[in-house]
């Protein structure tokens, strides 16, 4: 697929994890919009969590973000985390279709001694310059998941 039709919305959630006998909740969310094979909107959110008290709760920023998912094919690196909180939050939307970087990545460069998002992104020469941030980082992670996504030509 040629860059100039890809249309996608890639995203990243960072999550409070499972530790401690935890529910492993979203605290951010990082979007990256690609239209026409180049990122044209970023986004994040902070949603209320033991780790971000200050913030309202995911569900009451929901219309904010929504438009941004619905409707979309939606691209994520190992989309498993974003694919089960989004089905968690809304069981009855059809979200996606998805495309996972990562087995794209698998699939086309066999043999990579990583496939961790930041090695592949290292590699390739895709690695964002966000000042401030970093990997890890919702944000900086939905923009090199979507620079990753324009090279790999997907979502196929």
């Amino acid at each position: 697929m040629p860059p100039q039709s890809l249309n996608f919305t890639a995203l990243d959630f960072e999550t409070t994890g499972y530790e401690g006998g935890g529910t492993n909740d979203p605290w951010q969310l990082g979007i990256a919009v690609v239209e026409n094979g180049r990122i044209v909107e970023t986004r994040e959110w902070f949603f209320g969590t033991v780790l971000t008290p200050d913030c309202e709760p995911m569900l009451a920023q929901w219309d904010e973000f929504f438009p941004y998912l619905s409707g979309k094919p939606l691209v994520a690196h190992n989309i498993a985390t974003e694919r089960t909180i989004l089905r968690r939050f809304a069981p009855l939307t059809p979200w996606g279709p998805w495309t996972d970087t990562l087995k794209v990545a698998k699939a086309r460069y066999r043999g990579l001694e990583s496939y961790a998002l930041g090695d592949i992104c290292d590699l390739f020469a895709l690695t964002p310059a966000i000042e401030g941030r970093t990997w890890h980082d919702a944000l900086y992670d939905a923009v090199a998941c979507a620079n990753l996504a324009i090279f790999l030509g997907v979502p196929e």
